[in-house]
């Protein structure tokens, strides 16, 4: 793992849940479940004092991504995510 989004369009999405969560949606993410893999997926993971908003590459990281290790977690597709990573 490794593939985070911190900027869209040169705007920084902030560092908690709530921020991250809604800049992308504001940056035109739509939210989706985890059930199954789509091309552009980027998870929020609340990691409490910070969240992370990682890219969901192929289907190995989604699946990395998707392990449930009890922090909340939203999932978004996100059109042209990869052009966006750090």
């Amino acid at each position: 793992m490794g593939k985070y989004i911190n900027v869209i369009n040169g705007v920084h999405i902030g560092a908690s849940f709530a921020s991250k969560c809604h800049n992308l949606e504001a940056a035109g993410a739509v939210k989706v479940t985890d059930e199954k893999f789509l091309p552009g997926m980027v998870v929020v993971v609340d990691n409490g004092h910070f969240a992370a908003a990682g890219y969901a590459f192929d289907e190995r990281e989604w699946k990395a991504f998707k392990y449930d290790d009890g922090r909340p977690k939203q999932w978004y597709v996100l059109e042209n995510a990869s052009n966006y990573i750090d």
